[in-house]
């Protein structure tokens, strides 16, 4: 049995708030535990524990810090105007709130959930990529693609046009005649928090899907890399 642990990062300011956070603590919960009990179902272990859930406002939308071994994840209650603007872009011109936060929380607590599982599988296997932040975050990236595969097909159906949609209406940060990868690994700290970290992540989205033969679960968690 996966024993549930959790921590808030701030005293909810409203009994609303405190419920809709617990909500999103209880479903993170329930993602992590069938994430790692469909590892098990494949045959694979992990020598560290499940990783803690710590629900507050992070700028990329989730976060794993192998140090602490800690998954940080965000809800639409906590997101600053800038954040909700970005959603409300995604969704397009004339959807309602409620669409809107329907994004959210299948990019959040689906797709970027399961892509920081994926780190936490990268420090089960002890896995380093000498400073290669591209290949971490690619491999992550293959993980929740081939995870939803599998699990939810629809996930992968609703995720795959808005990255689509990113690459086509973002301006490409790499700066002419720049290697992609080099460029990301060279300034990853900054890019983290900037707002060209998701066209970055697109691009690696959209590469794994046009993977082919596409891996299965058991084999992203074989191949970390892609390579």
């Amino acid at each position: 049995m996966v024993v549930a642990t959790a921590l808030f990062a701030q005293a909810p300011t409203s009994q609303t708030q405190e419920r809709e956070l617990a909500a999103t603590l209880a479903k993170a919960t329930a993602v992590r535990d069938n994430f790692v009990a469909r590892i098990h179902a494949n045959g694979f272990s992990c020598p560290i524990p499940v990783p803690t859930i710590l629900v507050e406002d992070v700028p990329s939308f989730g976060q794993y810090d192998n140090k602490t071994n800690v998954i940080r994840t965000s809800d639409w209650t906590l997101l600053n105007p800038q954040e909700r603007a970005f959603f409300f872009q995604l969704a397009g011109p004339g959807a309602k709130e409620a669409e809107v936060r329907a994004k959210f929380e299948q990019g959040a607590h689906g797709w970027i959930f399961i892509h920081e599982l994926g780190h936490w599988w990268q420090a089960c296997r002890n896995v380093s990529f000498n400073r290669d932040h591209y290949q971490m975050e690619y491999g992550a990236d293959r993980i929740s693609l081939a995870y939803w595969r599998e699990v939810d097909p629809s996930v992968v159906d609703t995720m795959m046009p808005i990255f689509r949609s990113v690459l086509d209406h973002s301006p490409n940060p790499v700066p002419a005649g720049e290697d992609v990868e080099a460029y990301f690994n060279k300034h990853y700290q900054e890019l983290g928090p900037s707002p060209a970290y998701p066209w970055f992540q697109s691009r690696m989205n959209v590469a794994a899907y046009e993977e082919k033969p596409a891996p299965t679960f058991a084999q992203a968690l074989l191949n970390l890399s892609g390579n």
